[in-house]
């Protein structure tokens, strides 16, 4: 598959600029869905360090367009409000320069710590110490995600 131009970093810089509203899409597998409820289950959201797409650069279809990334996947969605659920985490725009699989709209979701001054972003592979701030993260995470397209066998 060709990697859509819109996703080529073509000299682009950083972008943190998030409104609440954006839209971040992220994919998933049919065995990643509850089948009774049509939402994702729990087990298959990892986090810190959630790897979305930013709607302002990309459309859902996009995640498709990924190393790894197959034609069955399906998509779904979260907000930058949902994102950054009680100050827990906050997005970060961090393009992928793959000369491969480049993708500009490529965005992950890491902790923020309550002591991070205002405009700090924070680096990747930090630890959530609380379990159960962890679990309930990751239970409105599921609870909100809209699904865009659904996955297929």
């Amino acid at each position: 598959m060709k990697v859509p131009e819109h996703l080529h970093i073509n000299g682009r810089g950083l972008d943190q600029n998030f409104t609440l509203q954006c839209k971040l899409f992220r994919s998933f597998r049919l065995d990643e869905l509850d089948q009774q409820e049509h939402s994702i289950i729990l087990e298959s959201i990892k986090f810190p360090d959630i790897s979305c797409n930013w709607d302002r650069y990309s459309v859902a279809q996009d995640i498709k367009f990924r190393r790894n990334g197959k034609e069955t996947d399906g998509c779904y969605s979260i907000t930058v409000e949902t994102a950054k659920f009680e100050e827990i985490a906050l997005p970060v725009h961090d393009p992928i320069n793959d000369s491969e699989y480049p993708n500009y709209a490529h965005v992950e979701i890491r902790i923020k710590k309550q002591t991070d001054p205002q405009d700090h972003i924070p680096e990747k592979g930090r630890k959530l110490n609380s379990k159960s701030k962890k679990m309930m993260y990751r239970q409105n995470l599921a609870n909100k995600a809209l699904i865009e397209f659904m996955a297929i066998a």
